[in-house]
């Protein structure tokens, strides 16, 4: 992050910045309380202890972070992550996905449920926040920043996982790992045919990079897919909350 921008949102730590009076962590964690006051939550970064979480140290890197987040919960059948700078995330958003995605999960046998949404709808609710989309056979989608994974998968395949997790906003990074076909699939979907590549052509190419099932959940819930990362980003989203009466 570079000083103009920290200065900016007023801290080097994204998820410590503010918006409409809050910290973007405690948003989150709002969020999440609502849907379940109950659930352990743990949050890996360099921000203040709460008695609401049990905070984990920075490990350096994004994937050592999502590793150390998951770590604790080994012994849980599945687990919700989540990045912490989504400020129009709610309770009830959360439980909603949370129903849909087990649900996909038992009538699929999969490990990871991930969401995509139309862009569309992110435009249409929240403009000027940019948004990384690919074009399918059933349509332009973002990806979301809620997953919902099974723990026990997931530490047992940190690397595979870990590369495909970071690789989630580059449509053409995550292609090429996932094979010379995909990548000439998703060229010609995003110049001249989208429907050359399919959602079902996605999770089957995924799943076997990873060595396991997932599968893509299309939500109509755009506060799951809109996360503030960029200047611009913040300064739409502020502008956004001025002009609402």
């Amino acid at each position: 992050m570079s000083p103009e921008f920290a200065a900016q949102i007023g801290s080097p730590i994204r998820a410590l910045a503010q918006f409409n009076g809050k910290r973007l962590i405690d948003l989150v964690i709002g969020a999440l309380l609502d849907a379940d006051r109950n659930a352990p939550i743990s949050v890996v970064g360099d921000i203040p202890d709460s008695p609401a979480f049990e905070r984990l140290a920075d490990q350096g890197d994004f994937v050592s972070n999502i590793i150390a987040g998951v770590s604790p919960h080994t012994g849980s059948n599945w687990i919700l992550i989540t990045s912490a700078d989504m400020p129009y995330l709610t309770g009830p958003i959360i439980t909603q996905f949370l129903h849909d995605a087990l649900m996909a999960a038992n009538a699929n046998d999969v490990e990871i449920v991930y969401p995509i949404v139309p862009v569309a709808t992110c435009y249409e609710q929240f403009p000027g926040i940019k948004r990384t989309a690919v074009k399918l056979r059933e349509g332009q989608f973002t990806g979301g920043n809620l997953m919902l994974a099974r723990p026990s998968f997931f530490m047992d395949r940190q690397e595979l996982l870990g590369r495909a997790f970071a690789a989630r906003k580059n449509p053409f990074q995550l292609a090429w790992m996932l094979g010379l076909g995909t990548v000439a699939r998703l060229v010609v979907s995003q110049l001249f045919m989208p429907g050359a590549l399919s959602v079902a052509i996605l999770e089957d190419r995924v799943g076997k990079l990873v060595q396991g099932k997932v599968a893509a959940l299309i939500s109509g819930s755009p506060q799951i897919a809109t996360d503030l990362d960029r200047p611009s980003d913040f300064a739409a989203a502020t502008a956004s909350a001025t002009n609402k009466p």
